[in-house]
Order: C-alpha cells, then sequence, then structure tokens
C-alpha cells in the first residue's frame, strides 16, 4: 500500500498573500485541491494525510470530504519535519511506501509520481530532482567564496519516496541526534540511507514568491 504525506502547516509568508497560501483560490479551488489532484486519480495511492495549519484545520476537512480517496487531515507542527512526522504517524500500518510532496507543488503530473513510486520500490528512497543549468556559486556575507561544480548540483522536488521503515528510522534518528532537515531526502542521507534521483520537471514548481504565484494562476486559470 501507498501513503502520501502533503504537508501543509506553513503559513508561506514569502508569498505576500493575507492566508497561507495553500488556500489561496486559483481557477475557482483552494491551490490545495490542485496539488491533491493527480494523486487522486493514481490507483497505486491508498491513503492520504495532510498536517495541517491548526486556524484552517476544520475548513480543510470539509474541502476534502467526500473526495475519491481516503484523504485524513491532522495537526501539523511547528516545522516541516514535525509535520511529516506526524504524517508519518497517521497512516495506516498497511503503508509500505510513504510519498511526501509540497502542499503548494500543483504542477507535479502521474506519470512524475509514477516514476518516484518505482525507483523507491527497486532502490528504497527516491526523490524528483532537476540538474542546475546555470554556474553555481557559493556564497558567503555576499562574497563568492568559490564555484561549485554544476554538474553535480541538482535542485531537490518532491514528491520525495521512501520505504516506511527507513523513513520511520531517518525520523527516530534524527530526534535522537537533534537533527533538522529541510526535506525528507536530507534526513534520509543524514543516517546513511542513500536516495536515488529521478529527473524532474521545471513546470514542478513550488509556488514560493508572488511571481510564482503569478505564474501559476497563468497556468491554472488558461
Amino acid at each position: 500500500m501507498i501513503g502520501v504525506i502533503i504537508p501543509a502547516g506553513g503559513v508561506g509568508k514569502r508569498v505576500g498573500a493575507p492566508l497561507p497560501k495553500q488556500f489561496i483560490e486559483i481557477a475557482g479551488k483552494p491551490l490545495i485541491l490542485h496539488t491533491l489532484a493527480p494523486f487522486l486519480t493514481l490507483p497505486e495511492v491508498s491513503f492520504i494525510v495532510i498536517p495541517c495549519v491548526a486556524s484552517w484545520l476544520e475548513k480543510l476537512k470539509k474541502m476534502v470530504s467526500g473526495l475519491a480517496k481516503p484523504v485524513e487531515v491532522v495537526p501539523g507542527g511547528e516545522t516541516r519535519q514535525e509535520s511529516v512526522a506526524r504524517g508519518l504517524a497517521a497512516l495506516p500500518a498497511e503503508v509500505e511506501i510513504v510519498l511526501v510532496h509540497d502542499a503548494a507543488r500543483p504542477f507535479v503530473t502521474p506519470a512524475l509520481i509514477r516514476e518516484v513510486i518505482a525507483q523507491t520500490s527497486a532502490k528504497g528512497a527516491a526523490l524528483l530532482a532537476l540538474p542546475a543549468r546555470d554556474t553555481v556559486k557559493e556564497v558567503e556575507q555576499g562574497r563568492v567564496v568559490k564555484t561549485l561544480p554544476r554538474e553535480r548540483i541538482y535542485l531537490a522536488q518532491t514528491p520525495q519516496g521512501a520505504r516506511r521503515e527507513l523513513l520511520l528510522k531517518a525520523f527516530s534518528l534524527a530526534e535522537k541526534r537533534g537533527l533538522s532537515g529541510t526535506d525528507e531526502a536530507s534526513l534520509l542521507e543524514a543516517v546513511g540511507i542513500p536516495v536515488y534521483v529521478v529527473p524532474g520537471s521545471f513546470l514542478n514548481f513550488k509556488i514560493t514568491t508572488p511571481e510564482d504565484l503569478h505564474l501559476a494562476r497563468l497556468l491554472l486559470e488558461r
């Protein structure tokens, strides 16, 4: 069984909206429902958990009631890591593979999701990622420290997948060691679990800034 966690516990201040970005309405429905859509179409996905910002918990429960798949809404945490941990705890015991996907990344396709599932099944852990197209500089206090080898630089996307037991191990060890990560792959890497790359898409971008939101509106409202 495959379960999906879509952490929606953040408030998205950088996008400059008066409400959390995952609930901004685009093309007649909240962004979170656009993000959910491709997962709802996949027969491989059996269960979805959304750790949600507290002030929107009840509203989101109403939004997802009656969807094509079971969607459980649980309280989110102070950090993404804590929200995903709560999502993990809410998944049914039968779930063997877990995918984690950003709530504000609405353009992932069923094909990309299936690629992550396949690589996770084969290797244990995988993520979507894009090779850097531009020259990458390491900068400290506004000054370039060095140029990084572009051919080794990839930009992480979601979904990120792992066998459930591996993800539980990573979160458990991270808690014991006081580790924090910006995504699930970084926690897996930190405890020695290899993560494999599935080629992502430039359209699978995360809405972070007002410019991202404007582009998302153009794509979803056309």
